[in-house]
């Protein structure tokens, strides 16, 4: 008789899709090149210890904004974590890159709640590791135009 295989609890699925999430912000900054501190412009480097996802409105404080792509920008280990996400610097840069009404909509929509099932993580696992793989795959292209 087969063994019934135990589903991944909700957490680790949120994990899951958090960790992907985070690459994808770092690898879109990387390919654009802008991968520096958003808050105090620090080169960083991607897969090292110094290079965060950063939040603008913290995901501990606003749930339903961890994976709002207005939210999450890429950081160093100090702002993130000493600075607790340097939030004057990160808003004065956001209103510099997004404009006040997108700012001022995030802030808005911040109490905002979310309820997250099993599907909407797979979903979002699906769709960051098939963007991470597509933006992964540009880099390849290019080697092989460039060389063959």
């Amino acid at each position: 008789m087969a063994k019934l295989k135990k589903p991944v609890s909700l957490p680790k699925l949120k994990k899951k899709a958090l960790d992907l999430y985070s690459e994808l912000v770092k690898i879109r900054a990387f390919k654009s090149g802008k991968l520096v501190c958003f808050t105090c412009r620090t080169p960083l480097k991607l897969n090292t210890t110094n290079c965060h996802l950063g939040h603008y409105l913290s995901r501990g404080a606003y749930p339903g904004l961890t994976f709002h792509p207005d939210n999450s920008r890429p950081q160093c280990y100090r702002c993130n974590c000493h600075l607790h996400g340097a939030t004057v610097e990160f808003r004065e840069r956001l209103i510099c890159e997004i404009g006040i009404d997108r700012v001022e909509f995030l802030e808005g929509s911040r109490h905002v709640s979310v309820k997250w099932g099993r599907s909407d993580f797979h979903s979002m696992i699906d769709e960051f590791t098939g963007e991470i793989k597509q933006l992964n795959q540009i880099d390849l292209n290019e080697v092989a135009h460039k060389y063959f």
